[in-house]
């Protein structure tokens, strides 16, 4: 079985008004990526945000806009924060189990 990772990509992102502005696809060293519902997508540049949260008690990611970085993206139109709701391809109850293999060289260390 393949370890299960953080998968982020997906995410639908909502502006202030509940309306999915653009989707959450990868972080990438330029910025974060984000696919429009035109079919686009356009890397963000991390300097055209004040912060990007993952709040993994609650589920979200957050960004927020710096007033210059939503001014540089008119597909923001007026919002400066997106919101979406995070959660793994599977909502776990607990942990997934380990193939046997990697539990027992996790024992022997």
């Amino acid at each position: 079985m393949n370890r299960m990772r953080f998968d982020l990509d997906g995410i639908p992102l909502d502006d202030e008004d509940g309306r999915t502005t653009a989707i959450l696809r990868f972080r990438t060293i330029s910025g974060l990526v984000l696919a429009l519902p035109e079919s686009v997508d356009v890397t963000v540049p991390f300097s055209d945000l004040e912060s990007a949260a993952i709040d993994l008690v609650t589920g979200r990611i957050h960004l927020r806009f710096s007033e210059a970085g939503r001014k540089r993206h008119p597909w923001l139109g007026a919002a400066m924060v997106l919101t979406g709701p995070w959660t793994d391809r599977s909502e776990l109850a607990t942990p997934p189990a380990q193939a046997p293999a990697a539990s027992a060289a996790a024992a022997k260390q």
